[in-house]
């Protein structure tokens, strides 16, 4: 048989009791699992432990830093991040099992199509597909988080080559996770927006919802998904309102606690 290099492949997790064992399954190839979870009060760790995975328990410190934390803990040089909403089909197996047969030490790691779902129907138009992702690389060359609050993405030093099959991805459990991670994301980018140096308007209050809805539903053929493509449509300008809401919020308060803050300097 083919000697390949070994992989380990980390997931960085909390209470992702129900999700878990279906990620881990799809990644039993692997010489390494490694579950970083930034503490869970469900039963993750045991599911983890259960699954073949290394637990290993580490505090949140935002996205980034506790990512970055996460890839410390593998042992082997190639790497496959994945989240616990995410899955490895065997055609893709099959591709990151012949890249690390191959080894080739002028490439430094590997970008892939992800391929959401919504209400159990692929999306496959609009703004969420082909939606690449870097998540095969070797720590040797750097493999690394960066970005701001929320949708950190994978770097590395180094030529980057794209795998051909999608990553499978179950992004909600249903339309209130939906709902809530919109609200947690779009507060988080508006933060990262505000501390660049972007202040809230009435246009992107309005006017570039209607944009995004349209962008996604016409310009990149959302529609061809049926009512799916619909919905997911509505949720992606419903997510930019709320970031300009959460904009705008954060703006006025901030004059506040500018004073507040000057308060306590001065006493």
């Amino acid at each position: 048989m083919p000697v390949r290099a070994p992989l380990s492949v980390v997931l960085l997790v909390k209470n992702e009791e129900d999700r878990l064992p279906g990620a881990l399954e799809s990644v039993a190839f692997a010489d390494e699992i490694v579950v970083a979870d930034t503490g869970s009060t469900d039963g993750t760790a045991l599911a983890a432990r259960l699954g073949g995975a290394r637990v290993e328990s580490i505090g949140w410190e935002g996205f980034v830093a506790s990512r970055n934390r996460a890839l410390s803990a593998a042992r082997h040089d190639w790497v496959l991040v994945l989240d616990a909403d995410e899955r490895i089909s065997p055609a893709l197996r099959d591709e990151i099992l012949a890249a690390l047969e191959k080894d080739d030490a002028r490439i430094a790691g590997y970008r892939m199509p992800r391929l959401s779902h919504f209400l159990s129907r692929p999306v496959r138009h609009g703004t969420w597909y082909p939606d690449f992702k870097m998540r095969l690389g070797r720590r040797s060359r750097a493999l690394r988080a960066e970005g701001g609050r929320v949708h950190e993405v994978m770097v590395v030093d180094g030529p980057v080559e794209r795998l051909v099959t999608p990553l499978v991805h179950h992004p909600y459990r249903d339309l209130s996770d939906a709902l809530r991670k919109a609200s947690t994301y779009a507060r988080l980018g508006a933060q990262d927006r505000f501390d660049r140096g972007a202040r809230g308007s009435a246009s992107a209050l309005f006017f570039r919802p209607l944009v995004e809805f349209f962008r996604f539903l016409v310009l990149r053929a959302g529609f061809l998904d049926g009512l799916v493509g619909f919905y997911v449509a509505f949720l992606h300008a419903f997510s930019y309102f709320l970031r300009a809401a959460f904009l705008l919020e954060i703006q006025r308060r901030y004059p506040v606690e500018q004073k507040e803050r000057q308060k306590e300097i001065r006493t």
